[in-house]
């Protein structure tokens, strides 16, 4: 098996005064934009970027809204559901009330882990966060948790619905995550697929690398920070009897199945003001007229 290292190299000019013999104003101006572009990348991709803790499990989430409540925060984290399946039990109880075997789910508190930093990279240590699944779809391979914390926390911006029709094989993308369970950090690459199906559910692929620990996290645009969709699986190959995984081909639930689960479930209200809240849509739906 070869593996192939693709290096960039950016090459700067400078334009000198023959006066002075300093900078133009225009590299300067350049420099200062280059500046702002890295410290917003900073706060919209590797600031919402949180390590999850599930049992034996840990992986990466994205937190994707931190809604005022009162004089609360009510925030939300996405992540795959086999990043804390490890935490969610259903087991067969006897109900002396139904006289019969029923199935009971049982949910164990998860562990959000928040990075502090210093001098904007320089991750110094975490913030450990108790959290709740309140949302799970294993078919989708999804997760919704909610942290027990009142306060405001740095979210991503989402790409708005429909807009995903506007994405194209060759955009730049970023992927961020706390791979082999590190403090997150982002990988870059390009949407390689938007036509790829597994376990009949539609993803699409990135060349930006993800390795183990990255799935649960998120997968961004490189020009407006967007988030786009939760890096989930990469493919394994079989070489002489050994298991090679394929770091560069990482499979990515889009943004369009996310909204649309959490159109079902009575969580459109995290991205759509104009949704039923959680406690409407409940009562919605024990009415009968919750339409999925």
């Amino acid at each position: 098996m070869r593996v192939r290292l693709f290096v960039y190299v950016g090459v700067m000019a400078a334009i000198f005064s023959l006066s002075n013999g300093t900078g133009s104003p225009p590299m300067a101006s350049a420099q200062a934009k280059h500046t702002e572009e890295i410290a917003r990348l900073h706060q919209n991709i590797l600031y919402p970027t949180v390590r999850v803790r599930a049992q034996r499990s840990v992986g990466s989430g994205t937190i994707v809204a931190s809604i005022k409540n009162g004089d609360r925060y009510d925030t939300y984290v996405l992540t795959n559901h086999h990043v804390i399946e490890n935490a969610i039990e259903i087991k067969e109880e006897w109900s002396p009330l139904l006289k019969a075997m029923v199935k009971k789910e049982t949910r164990s508190t998860v562990e959000i882990e928040q990075f502090k930093y210093q001098h904007m990279s320089q991750a110094t240590g975490t913030l450990l966060i108790l959290a709740d699944i309140v949302e799970w779809n294993m078919g989708h391979d999804l997760a919704l948790i909610k942290l027990r914390s009142d306060d405001k926390f740095p979210t991503a911006t989402l790409l708005p619905r429909g807009k995903e029709s506007d994405l194209r094989i060759f955009q730049d993308v970023y992927v961020c995550g706390s791979g082999l369970g590190r403090s997150p950090f982002p990988t870059s690459g390009i949407v390689s697929s938007l036509v790829d199906e597994i376990d009949n559910q539609p993803y699409w692929m990135v060349s930006a690398p993800s390795v183990f620990g990255n799935s649960g996290g998120g997968c961004f645009l490189s020009a407006t920070h967007e988030f786009i969709g939760i890096p989930s699986r990469i493919p394994v190959t079989w070489t002489s009897w050994s298991p090679n995984a394929v770091y560069h081909m990482a499979y990515v639930i889009p943004i369009s199945r996310i909204y649309s689960w959490l159109y079902e479930t009575g969580w459109g209200f995290l991205f759509d003001p104009s949704a039923p809240s959680r406690e409407k849509w409940l009562a919605d739906k024990k009415k009968g007229e919750n339409k999925p």
